[in-house]
């Protein structure tokens, strides 16, 4: 029960500063700080302590996976809305996702995982960068219900990855552990509020988080069994944390 309760708090949480950090200061800072392993960690943290530690290694390839097919459906949903609206390209999006990670997952591998997910976040940053920026004078109407439905959002999705993990078993609580839990509702109300600019900019972000959480994963693999699960999330969130602000440096520079 402690562990649920721990959910219906942190997660919420998360969502509340992520939201006011992006409002405060822009999408490209949501979608880093959304972009980076928080809803890994938690996932995979859950799964430690309520599955044990050789469960949540065993998830490691399939969240790998899983998140390759998280950048093609940011690559997807930047492609499907050119030319439908967000009542058909939201589904559509989720849809791609689930055959995606069922195809990287249970065909893909480890190795093949990590390389088409490096491609694709290449492929996103460019691709984000040439959409047009978005006027930073106009603020958009921030309506009350906002924050509060994109916190229960988050919730609902990180409570059904947990829940029902020991029933998929590691394989699949592993492709569904970087389900963009924070992130998918900020890109779907960014592009609400801000249309393709701010939608853009919020998927750039994300892309080069992503760098940060495959770093993560790789680290969580290496040092779970040695160092136990408090130091080695610690040192796998700091090397994304590290990854995520030299690349996101780099590439502010002209």
């Amino acid at each position: 029960m402690t562990l649920f309760y721990l959910k219906l708090l942190v997660t919420p949480l998360l969502m509340w500063a992520i939201s006011l950090a992006s409002r405060r200061w822009g999408g490209l800072l949501g979608g880093l700080l959304s972009g980076l392993p928080v809803t890994s960690a938690l996932v995979m943290t859950f799964l430690c302590l309520e599955q044990g530690s050789a469960f949540a290694l065993g998830a490691v390839p399939g969240a790998l996976g899983g998140l390759a097919a998280v950048q093609a459906t940011y690559a997807f949903y930047l492609l499907v809305t050119r030319h439908a609206g967000l009542a058909v390209a939201v589904p559509l999006a989720l849809l791609f996702y689930g055959v995606a990670a069922y195809a990287f997952t249970h065909w893909g591998g480890l190795y093949l995982s990590i390389a088409v997910a490096l491609l694709l976040i290449g492929l996103l940053i460019r691709a984000s960068g040439r959409e047009p920026t978005p006027d930073t004078l106009a603020r958009p109407r921030q309506r009350f219900w906002e924050i509060p439905l994109r916190m229960v959002s988050a919730t609902s999705l990180l409570m059904a990855t947990t829940g029902f993990a020991s029933w998929l078993g590691p394989a699949a609580s592993g492709m569904l552990a970087p389900i963009p839990v924070i992130a998918w509702p900020l890109v779907v109300f960014a592009h609400v509020q801000g249309g393709r600019a701010g939608m853009a900019v919020m998927v750039r972000g994300n892309a080069i988080g992503a760098v940060g959480v495959i770093a993560f994963y790789l680290t969580l693999a290496g040092l779970l069994e040695y160092l136990g699960l408090a130091i080695t999330m610690t040192l796998a969130m700091a090397l994304a944390v590290a990854l995520t602000v030299a690349l996101a440096s780099a590439l502010r520079r002209p």
